[in-house]
């Protein structure tokens, strides 16, 4: 399997077919038993380790912290090293920056434990913020839109189309609608990959 830079590729199949394995292996949480793992001709732990920040990742579930929408999206970063300008311009490319402009204290707000403030869609987006803020070169996105709504979820979906070009996404999705405009399907079963293809 091959996914040329600044392009997209889906990653579909029933349950247990691979793609959360095949997701770790590009992530470096898994070694591959047979054959080998490439990103820009890098083994995974190397290219995370070589390009700080340029590989990132949402989840299904995002693990958010007790504290403020900046610091959860500047997770893991040191937040003096982080300006608001930038945690803005992540927030408007995940479609959340309305929300946090409405809340009290903007991007001071607390999302209290586990972000129980936020509804599970608002969670979903601050995980895309946080994922986008570092400008990455590859995103890989694991059923990241699941908990979204379907206005949210199309407006999320054209937004990972204007960074064609830029970065190279790769997308788990068990709902077909959120693939519809990706480069590559690649359909996998048994931890094979059957068939590549575009949606069509």
């Amino acid at each position: 399997l091959s996914v040329d830079w600044g392009t997209s590729a889906a990653l579909v199949g029933r349950s247990g077919s691979g793609k959360s394995t095949l997701v770790d292996v590009l992530l470096g949480v898994l070694q591959p038993q047979i054959g080998t793992a490439l990103i820009g001709g890098l083994a995974p732990a190397e290219a995370i380790s070589e390009f700080a920040g340029a590989i990132s990742y949402v989840p299904q579930q995002v693990v958010l912290s007790d504290g403020t929408i900046k610091s959860n999206v500047a997770l893991g970063l040191p937040e003096d090293l982080v300006s608001d300008e930038d945690v803005w311009d992540a927030l408007a490319r995940a479609h959340l920056i309305e929300t946090v402009r409405a809340l009290p204290d903007g991007l001071d707000s607390h999302v209290g434990e586990s972000g129980v403030r936020l509804s599970g869609g608002q969670r979903q987006r601050l995980g895309i913020a946080r994922a986008l803020l570092t400008r990455p070169r590859l995103l890989v996105l694991d059923e990241a839109t699941s908990a979204l709504d379907a206005e949210t979820e199309e407006a999320i979906t054209q937004m990972l189309g204007t960074l064609q070009g830029q970065v190279t996404t790769v997308i788990v999705a068990h709902r077909l609608s959120t693939v519809r405009s990706v480069d590559q399907v690649v359909y996998l079963e048994d931890g094979e990959v059957r068939a590549t293809g575009s949606f069509e």
